[in-house]
């Protein structure tokens, strides 16, 4: 198992907003001294322009740790349900991206993205399910073009009103029917929603990413009563063989001096589990 933090630009971590270019090398350094094994960047992060793209790119070159996985896929103006989709657009904004996160050594990339999905109210929620497919099996052909993953992640109902299990998001892999369009589990949303962990068992290989926090939505050992259920979690990947990327998603008042620990919990639970 690979471990991971969400940081640097475009990232959800609101501790890195705004970030410059020039601190990447920094933050990189932090991240490879604490012990991540790569790290996650929002895909906003590649999308300026060429110049930037490639001011970004050679930034990244020289170091040893790598972008392993981007986040944040699809930004809210492009919709992929609703009754004002142009997914002609939206495919090719695809395509660009996923070009470029593939050029920074990109394996996998997380569709969330609660703003694009969400259904609007009073659109038939069964028809936004079917433009969701619709949208898969149109990503699918670009993102095996490519050569990477596209790993669904159901958010909690707070965040999202299309797609908030693991189970249904398997259920949706096997329909979208695509290789490259796989699953997320996410144990924050899981427990915010009371899902069982038992949906990591019965989603099999389908999974291709994992995300984590603890209790809060807060670095692992930084809850402020208790700990989430690290333990159960990887008990359920390892029952399924999964050795893929685990990311730490979620907010740190210091991620420097947090980075570290929380990387050690979450390796300290992961062999004991």
């Amino acid at each position: 198992m690979k471990f991971g933090i969400c940081c640097g630009p475009g990232s959800f971590a609101p501790q890195v907003e705004g970030q410059t270019l020039s601190a990447l090398p920094r933050l990189m350094e932090v991240m490879q001294a604490a012990g991540a094994d790569y790290v996650e960047f929002g895909v906003s992060a590649v999308m300026g322009s060429e110049s930037e793209f490639a001011q970004l790119q050679n930034a990244l070159a020289p170091l040893p740790l790598k972008v392993e996985a981007f986040n944040s896929f699809i930004p809210a103006n492009h919709r992929i349900t609703g009754p004002d989709v142009h997914l002609d657009e939206v495919i090719a904004y695809c395509r660009t991206a996923l070009t470029r996160c593939k050029a920074l050594g990109g394996a996998v990339v997380v569709l969330g993205s609660g703003g694009a999905r969400r259904v609007a109210e009073g659109f038939e929620r069964e028809k936004a399910l079917g433009q969701f497919v619709e949208f898969g099996r149109a990503l699918g052909p670009v993102a095996e073009e490519i050569g990477i993953d596209i790993a669904i992640e159901p958010l909690n109902k707070n965040e999202d009103n299309l797609i908030n299990t693991v189970k249904h998001g398997a259920q949706l892999v096997d329909e979208i029917g695509q290789s490259r369009i796989q699953l997320l589990a996410d144990l924050y949303h899981m427990f915010a929603d009371g899902e069982s962990l038992y949906s990591v068992t019965a989603a099999g290989a389908k999974l291709k990413h994992t995300h984590v926090a603890d209790l809060g939505r807060v670095a692992p050992g930084y809850a402020s009563g208790g700990e989430a259920n690290f333990q159960g979690f990887f008990r359920e990947l390892k029952a399924i063989g999964y050795s893929e990327r685990c990311s730490f998603e979620g907010s740190s008042h210091d991620l420097a001096a947090q980075a570290k620990p929380m990387l050690d919990l979450l390796k300290a639970r992961w062999a004991h589990s």
